[in-house]
């Protein structure tokens, strides 16, 4: 891959009036500057007439870093991705291509079939450009299920936590999605990002679980008894600048139903991991988020199974005799995937999990795994919205690297390699409602990239081919993230 900078055409043009005029008889000029905040054109202090700007860019709102330490800043220039092949992370595909940046934002898509547009932007002196002839360019991607504050009690590490988000945004991933950790000090951890203190992708978390005295973890939680503790806690985590709310396996349906509701009110979306409280009817009260693909509670299965299961099982934990209980194509799982589905609720699989479950007990393992498949399989045919997350640094997951493999896992679950990438940005963003300004490659979009040299369509391993990561604008010091 080359990099160059264009040489300054001697002959600039003297005013925005005569520019306006050659390019209009090509195409419609307005087109082209819709997005375009254009600085002034004077490198090598060159005096010119063209002014401050053209038009500036509307505010982004977003609460991601501007920068990112020891990256490359392009962002007083026209960043040319040209002569690439672009899955736009809505399904479609785009060969010979072009991708303008300018600042934080995708200025133009550009066709092969738009060749003015592309010299246009090529013969700005204030264009960098970049061959990327053979390569693959997909949106960054999400980690809906990313614990970098810890979740352990009194597991805290600002150590481990700047690493990781290191490592995050040098395998391409833009945003992550902490779903549980201690309150202040995961709002802390976001807001260091957003204010350049630490480099990462950007943050939305979750404070400590809700959870209740029946079932016990070794966990950050609150427990909560009752409608008005419930309360309490949700209105502090809110003053505390959280995103989210986290409930846990020893919730009771009313207790469930509560939260979702006070959490809505303050306009806090509900993420799940349940056990007394059955999917179907968390989903049946709106809860936002639902996450581990295997929903252990003994109200999804048979009366019988049921029965065997609370006798036999361990509790929310009892993983391996949930799957060999449960009936996949059952009413029980049916009735869940069709409440999913009804109210938008979005699952992240964590397929990662499981395969390290199995790992660890081979004999009963080889049995359930398959099953962990089916199940994931079947939610995505009928229709319910997948994310992508690990759950690092559970199962000793590496953070960045296990996402690319939890891609791997949805393959082998049989969903189509180009849906997987839809799933791993388009449906991430789209779940946290910011699919506004990024999860695809679209013209206006904040410039969240990755340059791939292998095709991830056909293989969807040839993610990890990374050679160019672009985070918010920024070229990635890829290499220095991952040698700290």
């Amino acid at each position: 891959m080359s990099k160059f900078v264009t040489s300054l055409d001697k002959k600039i043009l003297t005013n925005s009036i005569t520019i306006i005029l050659i390019f209009s008889i090509g195409y419609n000029i307005f087109d082209v500057f819709t997005f375009v905040k254009a600085e002034r054109i004077s490198p090598s202090n060159t005096d010119n007439s063209l002014g401050e700007s053209l038009l500036e860019l509307p505010p982004l709102k977003s609460n991601k870093a501007k920068s990112t330490q020891n990256d490359t800043d392009y962002s007083h220039n026209l960043l040319i991705l040209y002569n690439t092949n672009t899955i736009d992370g809505d399904s479609n595909v785009r060969s010979n291509s072009t991708i303008i940046t300018s600042g934080n934002r995708i200025i133009d898509v550009i066709d092969k079939d738009s060749p003015d547009k592309y010299y246009f932007y090529k013969n700005n002196t204030n264009s960098i450009l970049i061959d990327l002839s053979g390569k693959y360019i997909i949106p960054g991607l999400f980690d809906m299920h990313a614990h970098v504050a810890g979740v352990m009690k009194n597991s805290f590490n600002q150590t481990y936590s700047d690493e990781a988000l290191q490592r995050l945004l040098a395998f391409g991933i833009t945003t992550i999605r902490n779903p549980g950790g201690p309150t202040e000090l995961s709002v802390g951890l976001k807001n260091n990002v957003s204010s350049e203190k630490v480099t990462g992708p950007q943050i939305f978390t979750a404070g400590r679980l809700l959870n209740s005295p029946n079932i016990s973890i070794p966990f950050v939680e609150k427990k909560v008894n009752s409608v008005s503790e419930v309360d309490e806690e949700i209105n502090n985590q809110a003053k505390a600048g959280v995103d989210f709310i986290k409930l846990y396996v020893g919730l009771t349906p009313d207790l469930v139903k509560e939260a979702i509701d006070k959490a809505h009110s303050l306009g806090l979306k509900v993420i799940g991991h349940l056990y007394l409280t059955s999917w179907t009817e968390a989903a049946n009260d709106k809860i936002d988020f639902l996450t581990h693909g295997v929903p252990v509670s003994p109200y999804l299965l048979s009366s019988q199974n049921r029965e065997t299961f609370l006798k036999y099982g361990d509790g929310p934990f009892a993983h391996f005799l949930w799957l060999q209980l449960v009936s996949v194509n059952g009413k029980e799982i049916n009735e869940m995937i069709e409440s999913l589905v009804k109210n938008n609720v979005y699952v992240d699989p964590t397929l990662s999990v499981y395969e390290s479950m199995a790992k660890d007990d081979p004999t009963n393992g080889q049995h359930i795994w398959p099953k962990v498949l089916q199940l994931t399989k079947k939610m995505y045919d009928n229709g319910v919205k997948l994310l992508t997350g690990t759950d690092i640094p559970n199962f000793d997951l590496a953070p960045g690297k296990s996402l690319h493999h939890e891609l791997e896992l949805l393959a082998n679950a049989g969903i189509p390699t180009s849906n997987i990438i839809q799933i791993a940005t388009k449906n991430g963003a789209e779940a946290l409602g910011i699919l506004n300004y990024t999860g695809t490659i679209e013209k206006g979009k904040e410039a969240d990239l990755i340059v791939l040299s292998s095709n991830p369509v056909e293989n969807i391993s040839n993610t990890k081919s990374i050679e160019l990561i672009i985070n918010n604008g920024k070229i990635v010091n890829r290499n220095s993230l991952l040698s700290k």
